[in-house]
């Protein structure tokens, strides 16, 4: 003979299965809003990182500065400029990539269509940077390389511009100023907050 529920036997059926089934839907709630809540902060993070139509990494230099994650394009590639022009950009001083070069791992890289130097920060992050082809920048052109401007002072007209090659081989070396080289753009802490 099967016996019949009670009402209080009902109610505390009905219940469980209503507990059991808010405390489901809030906990996939929470879940949902924690994600969207991440995205959000990193796309807010990747936002502020954009300066002027360029995006900066943070590399966690003890100087603060950060450095482009890439040469500085003029519509859709790459940007070639004369230092007169370059000098009026926020270029890297020769000690920004030193410390650069110092403090961050370097690497080559290489993708399908694209190979290149890449420089490893403290936290993980990364900028990488094709070799370019410049002519007029050393006599050992066949060497692939990076190669980007760096601040100078002075009147001379030789100019001091920063160059990694394939081995890894860091330089600091001179050109004419009127032969063009790409530009890797920094932001010093003091100029961010400006902002």
């Amino acid at each position: 003979m099967i016996k019949a529920m009670n009402i209080t036997e009902k109610s505390k059926k009905y219940a469980e299965g209503k507990a059991i089934d808010a405390i489901s839907a809030a906990i996939e709630k929470a879940y949902a809003d924690g994600y969207n809540d991440g995205l959000k902060h990193y796309e807010n993070e990747r936002l502020e990182s954009i300066v002027d139509g360029v995006e900066y990494i943070d590399l966690k230099l003890t100087s603060e500065t950060k450095w482009a994650s890439g040469y500085l394009k003029e519509k859709a590639s790459l940007g070639w400029f004369a230092y007169e022009d370059a000098s009026k950009l926020n270029l890297p001083t020769k000690e920004d990539f030193e410390e650069l070069c110092k403090e961050c791992a370097i690497d080559n890289y290489l993708y399908t269509n694209n190979k290149g130097i890449m420089f490893t920060g403290k936290n993980g992050k990364k900028i990488e940077i094709p070799y370019i082809k410049a002519i007029h920048v050393t006599d050992d052109n066949l060497i692939e390389s990076i190669a980007f401007w760096l601040k100078n002072e002075g009147e001379d007209t030789q100019k001091e511009y920063a160059r990694v090659n394939s081995s890894r081989k860091v330089l600091d070396v001179k050109t004419f100023m009127g032969y063009k080289l790409p530009v890797l753009l920094v932001l010093k802490k003091d100029k961010e907050n400006l902002l």
